[in-house]
């Protein structure tokens, strides 16, 4: 497997959904956190994750017989930096994008690569507008934010609680689970 790392190893193909052709790698986007303030390990795990899967589908002989091909963006858990690696990487002809931890940098990723019609699969990023409203290029492998918190407040009222104290940043992420649990327990 080759890794595109930061530049552009040959001239992309052009086009709204380039395809790699005659034998070219099948180039995918990479995005995850490899820098503060991101979550660096949990970026270091995603990338490598990619890039076992990546040897595993060019061991098997690549996808049509063509290698597949990482181009890893740093997104520092940064929106604006997400955005613009979703808009470096459409420029490099990337078939799709996979990645991205953090909620809010995923968020803005999704959006730039559904308005670039580029696939993405977001791989770890819990909220839930990343997919609330339709968008035919953009899917998650993690279960909705308002399932696990709900689930969450489910088991605390089993558990017989009826006060309940949240200490939170002021997020997209912490108001939209800290929504869900004064939705669901105030009843």
């Amino acid at each position: 497997m080759r890794d595109a790392g930061r530049g552009n190893t040959g001239n992309p193909p052009s086009g709204r959904h380039a395809r790699a052709v005659d034998g070219a790698p099948v180039r995918i986007g990479a995005l995850a956190p490899l820098t503060r303030p991101g979550w660096t390990e949990a970026g270091r795990h995603l990338v490598a994750g990619l890039r076992l899967a990546a040897d595993e589908v060019n061991a098997a002989g690549g996808i049509a017989g063509r290698p597949l091909e990482l181009a890893v963006r740093d997104t520092a858990a940064d929106p604006q930096r997400a955005a613009a690696a979703v808009d470096e990487l459409a420029g490099l002809g990337v078939a799709a994008l996979a990645g991205e931890y953090h909620s809010v940098s995923a968020r803005a990723a999704a959006a730039r690569a559904d308005a670039l019609g580029l696939p993405f699969l977001c791989s770890s990023a819990v909220i839930d507008a990343l997919t609330e409203h339709p968008a035919e290029a953009v899917a998650r492998l993690a279960p909705a934010q308002s399932h696990g918190w709900r689930t969450y407040a489910d088991f605390l009222v089993g558990g017989g609680h009826s006060r309940i104290a949240v200490a939170a940043e002021a997020s997209v992420y912490w108001a939209a689970g800290t929504r869900v649990l004064r939705e669901h327990l105030v009843p």
